[in-house]
């Protein structure tokens, strides 16, 4: 059967109503755009929507009271593991959606030059007025506005489906190595980590004990190093400033795609066509990223593992499946590399973990995390190729 104007019907076994509701989030996409072209409450609205219709509970009072003293317990073994002082604050229970509206502004911070670099690009496949005949210039113009629209309402769909992807999948408000709320907030996703426990077997409230030292931990060190958050939004930033999309594989990507069904658009778009050529520059600002991060996760998992090794018997089971999770890329990497056009390499944390466990041995928990303030005595990009070696090196400075 013909379809007009080139509408197709759903696809076998895909409901009416899920087509009508991504028709109606690129919809929204397109009308709420600022003068930037991302509009970021559309953005927070799609990932919402996909988190609850895949399903999202919110916390009981009973977990509510069970991660609080969790979190307490967690605070009193990390006064014994690191000089960093506690938050002072409860750690919290969320829903999926809680994590998506507690974080999204930092979202926007960090993601939005990414994101308005490749809508640019988009664009760039466009014929410009000096491409086409004088006397079509200004009958083009409305179509021309109407599909920079689309563009950035193309990539602000992504980026909501990146977002509820992330939403699913982590168990943490700093689960990515980031802090993603502008005052400390220690949270955990409770009924994801739950889920998790069962996954690997483990007694969940072990788990959440576990998972709650790691939250308080990494949050303790990005509040007490004032500058660690500022540098990785401006590494990012350097690394969006120079982006350049290569259009002529995305036009390969695009060719023979209905324009109106998001379904497709999206599928199309997947696959890394708008992975960035990256600039020696960019390269080295991703490096000096992709570091700090490893070393904040190196010395999370060192600390963690002084603090609560000795009191949790299922510590073991619980750091290797960690460890495996993140080696394996799931969702949650996935997500965050798509937001932000970077992947952890599982080998740097590692390295990052041995410099940091051999120089507690070294020198203690105080003068290690003395480091975090003199930036001659943190590891540089590539000087984690031989963490004992310079581990040892760095304990003879302090």
């Amino acid at each position: 059967m013909s379809i007009p104007f080139g509408f197709q019907p759903p696809g076998e076994g895909e409901p009416l109503n899920q087509m009508g509701q991504m028709f109606e989030q690129l919809g929204k996409m397109m009308q709420g755009g600022t003068s930037a072209g991302i509009d970021w409450s559309v953005i927070s609205e799609i990932a919402v929507t996909q988190v609850q219709t895949k399903g999202d509970q919110a916390a009981t009072m009973s977990e509510i009271s069970r991660t609080q003293t969790a979190g307490r317990t967690a605070d009193l073994w990390l006064d014994q593991a690191t000089s960093f002082p506690s938050l002072g604050a409860d750690l919290q229970s969320w829903s999926r959606k809680d994590f998506i509206n507690f974080t999204i502004s930092t979202w926007q911070t960090i993601s939005d030059p990414v994101l308005q670099r490749m809508a640019d690009s988009m664009s760039t496949m466009m014929p410009g007025n000096d491409q086409l005949p004088p006397e079509l210039v200004e009958m083009t113009k409305p179509m021309m506005a109407m599909l920079k629209e689309l563009t950035s309402a193309m990539v602000g769909m992504q980026v909501g489906q990146s977002l509820a992807a992330l939403a699913m999948d982590v168990m943490g408000a700093a689960d990515v190595g980031l802090m993603l709320t502008k005052q400390p907030k220690p949270a955990l996703i409770t009924h994801r980590c739950d889920a998790y426990a069962n996954e690997i077997s483990v007694p969940a409230d072990d788990l959440i004990l576990f998972l709650g030292s790691r939250e308080i931990a990494r949050q303790r060190l990005f509040n007490s190093v004032d500058w660690l958050s500022g540098a990785v939004i401006t590494a990012v930033e350097i690394h969006a400033a120079g982006m350049r999309v290569d259009t002529s594989r995305l036009q390969s990507a695009l060719e023979g795609i209905d324009p109106t069904d998001p379904q497709a658009i999206s599928a199309a778009l997947e696959g890394g066509v708008l992975t960035p050529e990256l600039t020696q520059e960019q390269q080295s600002a991703l490096i000096r990223l992709e570091n700090l991060l490893a070393l904040s996760e190196g010395w999370v998992e060192v600390v963690v593992e002084n603090a609560a090794a000795g009191k949790l018997p299922s510590y073991p089971a619980m750091f290797e499946s960690i460890r495996r999770r993140r080696a394996a890329g799931g969702p949650a990497e996935n997500a965050f590399a798509a937001l932000v056009g970077l992947q952890l390499r599982p080998k740097r944390m590692r390295s990052a973990y041995e410099f940091f466990k051999k120089l507690t041995e070294l020198v203690g928990a105080e003068r290690r995390d003395y480091i975090w303030q003199n930036l001659d005595l943190l590891p540089k990009d590539d000087e984690l190729e031989n963490p004992i070696d310079l581990a040892i090196q760095v304990s003879a400075a302090l």
